[in-house]
């Protein structure tokens, strides 16, 4: 686990794990965290988050492209919950 990521976003990624399209390794974890911290970072900040803003997050954290609408609909449907 990275220190620079708070706990908070480790927990968000335990919750996508159990509802990603494709199954999370271990190695993807702290990408995961960061993408998930610069996502959410954005959002509570009434930032813009276009497809190519969450192409730019996704290279700098680290993780996969095709990730990012999975993670879209996650955040959407955990919105709405």
């Amino acid at each position: 686990m990275s220190n620079d990521v708070p706990i908070k976003y480790y927990d968000i990624v335990d919750e996508y794990t159990t509802e990603a399209a494709t199954p999370v390794s271990e190695a993807e974890r702290d990408p995961l965290a960061l993408y998930f911290q610069l996502l959410i970072t954005r959002l509570m900040n009434n930032e813009e988050i276009s497809e190519e803003s969450q192409t730019e997050m996704a290279v700098e954290a680290g993780i996969n492209a095709q990730r990012i609408d999975d993670i879209a609909n996650f955040l959407n449907q955990w919105g709405n919950e």
